[in-house]
């Protein structure tokens, strides 16, 4: 574990020598580029280095053409929110994206600071690898507070997720990941699933690839409509453990879920006693 986690963070190095304007930065084709304090939706982080955003945001003030309020296109970024609210149309089905991380893009740190992104169809989209994001809270939502799709080695800590219409987290054909001091309430669907159906676990195969060696550590789950953590058939060789009941509130189906016979290669341990699941006296502890 120590090994696994020193090597994901060695690639910040790289992200501060190019903050410092100590390496070249790569090329990517810009929409509006993002100034390096961003004040309004609608542009794109098209360059390595570092930025900021400066005030509340919403979707009022433009989206980019893949209806986002901030996309991310380059390697080697730093992107400080700042504490300050991304909020998009909402309504009964939201609509567009709050932060989109594109996937070939790598080496990037965002930092929340408790950051509210809200009323989008997806709060926070993570498709890059090497990624680290810190301390994000994506409430009302539509199909995910938070989503990593095809994703890899990304570190998504202290994420809070509420009342999100579908998915609180979804993660999705993403692999070697690790999701730390969760907190997934009250969404819809599932607190945070593993898999690859819009309507939660379906006991079948993932077209678009599987979802191996993902860590899921310490989270709190209650009050979610089916589930509160739920692992579909194709997650792999993924560890979940110290998952614990909120206030006591259990989740309308199961707290803990796996699709997988005798939970596969999945490791369940340490969660909460109380917690119900499908795999009782078996697998899930």
């Amino acid at each position: 574990m120590r090994n696994r986690t020193l090597l994901r963070f060695q690639w910040m190095v790289p992200i501060l020598l190019t903050a410092a304007g100590l390496m070249m930065p790569s090329l990517a084709s810009a929409q509006t580029a993002c100034p390096p304090t961003i004040n309004s939706c609608g542009c794109t982080i098209d360059k390595p280095g570092s930025y900021k955003i400066g005030l509340a945001i919403n979707s009022t003030q433009g989206l980019t053409s893949n209806n986002a309020c901030i996309e991310i296109a380059s390697s080697f970024v730093i992107l400080d929110a700042g504490k300050k609210t991304v909020t998009g149309p909402g309504g009964v089905t939201p609509t567009g994206i709050g932060i989109l991380l594109h996937r070939n893009f790598r080496s990037i740190f965002l930092e929340g600071r408790g950051t509210v992104i809200s009323g989008w169809d997806v709060g926070l989209l993570i498709q890059g690898r090497q990624v680290v994001a810190d301390d994000f809270t994506a409430n009302s939502n539509g199909t995910a507070g938070i989503e990593l799709n095809k994703a890899e080695a990304v570190e998504l800590t202290s994420p809070t997720a509420s009342s999100n219409l579908n998915y609180g987290i979804w993660v999705k054909s993403t692999s070697t990941s690790d999701i730390t001091n969760s907190k997934t309430l009250t969404n819809g669907n599932v607190g945070l699933y593993v898999g690859c159906s819009n309507i939660g676990p379906t006991s079948s195969g993932c077209s678009s690839g599987p979802s191996p060696g993902n860590y899921i550590f310490t989270g709190g789950i209650a009050g979610n409509t089916n589930y509160g953590v739920a692992l579909d058939i194709g997650a792999k060789s993924t560890i979940v453990t110290n998952q614990t009941l909120s206030g006591g509130t259990h989740n309308s189906k199961d707290d803990l879920f796996d699709a997988n016979s005798s939970c596969g290669s999945n490791k369940w341990f340490a969660n909460d006693s109380t917690a119900t699941n499908n795999q009782a006296g078996g697998c899930i502890k």
